[in-house]
């Protein structure tokens, strides 16, 4: 009987750890060449640049994904990019300032290169996942808790801050961020507690970043054609939707570089939606 204890107790502690679920360690280093966009390319701070970090954020990650390099875009890029966003946003919200993860996601899905999911009070483990994925989160942040006295938000406004967080440094305890409100803020330094302690959506309602901790999870939209086909279609959970036009891509923004060619019988599984037609 002695001699089964020994036994008996490494059986209990293999089940006990077999049943018992482990953390899996983040690497050491992950840091993505996520290009930067100043959200104030004039260096002014004026309307409607000095409110521009949501469509600069949206840019960088857009680059990112149509494969451009690390690089601080130049100034003739970043206006262009971000002028063709501020009237959609006009038309669609009636503003183009202080746009909330609602928002953003409904921007990012229909006119950009890339979409959104909206993921309220993320684990630091959940974000470094998606970055080791190589994934680039864009967070939204209370600017004040930010405690950066290189920002310069305006007395009396909400403070409300989005950025584009490209990777990690595990030993530093520190994420990489692409900061729009700084013309050097590629890959800019933010330590993990200020980061996670200051996320918070916009509250259209009090006009305050004062929601819940907030951020965006990303991935690039999948565009595919079958063999020896015309036709381009966007894939999105399942569901394939005809990119009838031309002016279809144009309006939207949408890139064919990283497009995906498919069997015509692989086609044919997806659901088939309505078409983009402008």
């Amino acid at each position: 009987m002695i001699l089964l204890r020994p036994v008996i107790i490494m059986i209990f502690l293999g089940v006990f750890f077999w049943n018992t679920p482990v953390a899996m360690a983040a690497s050491e280093t992950t840091q993505l060449p996520v290009p930067h966009i100043w959200e104030i390319p004039d260096g002014v701070w004026v309307k409607p640049w000095n409110g521009a970090c949501e469509e600069a954020s949206i840019i960088m990650v857009d680059k990112f994904y149509q494969g451009n390099p690390r690089a601080i875009l130049n100034k003739a890029i970043s206006k262009k990019l971000m002028n063709r966003l501020f009237p959609i946003e006009d038309r669609l919200f009636g503003s183009n300032a202080d746009t909330n993860a609602t928002r953003t996601q409904k921007l990012i899905n229909d006119y950009s290169n890339f979409d959104a999911v909206i993921k309220r009070h993320p684990t630091l483990e959940e974000i470094q996942s998606e970055l080791e994925a190589g994934r680039p989160v864009i967070s939204l942040h209370y600017g004040y808790d930010l405690n950066n006295p290189r920002h310069r938000f305006r007395r009396g406004g909400s403070s409300y801050h989005m950025m584009v967080l490209t990777g990690f440094d595990n030993v530093k305890k520190s994420f990489y961020v692409n900061d729009p409100e700084l013309s050097d803020g590629i890959d800019f330094p933010y330590n993990y507690d200020t980061i996670m302690a200051s996320l918070r959506d916009f509250n259209h309602a009090t006009h305050e970043a004062d929601g819940e901790p907030t951020v965006l999870f990303t991935e690039p939209k999948m565009f595919v054609r079958a063999e020896n086909a015309k036709r381009v279609y966007l894939v999105r959970e399942g569901v394939k939707y005809l990119v009838a036009s031309p002016k279809a891509l144009q309006n939207h923004g949408w890139s064919l570089k990283n497009i995906i060619t498919i069997s015509r019988e692989e086609l044919a599984r997806y659901e088939t939606g309505p078409a983009f037609d402008n």
